[in-house]
């Protein structure tokens, strides 16, 4: 099979760089196709580990370094995994972390990394949004996106309608709530908005919406932050 550099249409993405790479295989080795190296990436840390959980894996290992300059989004990438794109299911009983068009695959990377950290596994995403397979979406989550289970809803009706009996609290710059006294109930559902628009259009559908207290020297925080920062504040009271 002959690869070419990522596009949303192929039905296989790439991760890049021995992290990504582990917890691919560690966490999704059904759906690993093969494993890519470069010829400097022999005798390293990461190779050793590469090679062990491919032979435990039974994943073909193919040195090419032709192959992993062809495919790859950075100069000095060793090591290249080729998998095939997956689907995943919510799990209705756990929390969410709900995203209303993300758009940006660094904060998407950077939030599958803190709901791991503050022990959040399940992502809802409202499309149109970012594409959770492009590796650079891969690169900036350091492989935290094979551990999460992610499903794609079209709308944010679309999503309620899946899961009727959620606690959804809105976070907003407008939310009339402060966060550090919100009491919590599961199964909660944190819902963001994009990094341009917020929620304002969807503001009628909830009965919580929660603000981040900050001063009032910027107009509001980046996407990813908010996100951690909720995440730090759920997790702190052991829900």
């Amino acid at each position: 099979m002959e690869f070419s550099r990522y596009n949303k249409k192929f039905d296989y993405s790439f991760t890049f760089g021995s992290y990504p790479t582990i917890e691919l295989i560690k966490n999704r080795p059904t759906s690993v196709i093969k494993i890519i190296t470069h010829s400097k990436l022999s005798g390293s840390n990461g190779f050793e580990i590469i090679h062990r959980l491919a032979g435990e894996n039974k994943i073909k290992l193919n040195q090419n370094d032709r192959l992993i300059q062809k495919i790859s989004i950075k100069d000095n990438c060793f090591v290249a995994g080729v998998f095939k794109k997956y689907t995943m299911s919510l799990d209705g009983q756990s929390n969410h972390i709900v995203l209303v068009n993300p758009k940006d695959s660094g904060n998407l990377g950077t939030i599958a990394r803190s709901m791991l950290a503050f022990n959040f596994s399940d992502l809802a995403i409202i499309t149109p949004a970012v594409d959770i397979f492009k590796p650079e979406t891969i690169r900036a989550s350091m492989g935290a996106i094979f551990s999460l289970n992610i499903q794609l809803f079209e709308s944010f009706k679309k999503y309620k309608e899946f899961f009727p009996e959620r606690n959804l609290y809105a976070f907003q710059t407008t939310g009339s709530e402060n966060l550090s006294k919100i009491e919590f109930a599961k199964p909660a559902s944190l819902v963001f908005g994009n990094e341009s628009s917020g929620l304002e259009e969807l503001e009628k559908g909830f009965k919580t919406r929660v603000k981040i207290p900050q001063s009032d020297k910027v107009d509001s925080l980046n996407l990813a932050v908010s996100v951690g920062i909720a995440l730090n504040n759920v997790y702190s009271k052991g829900l």
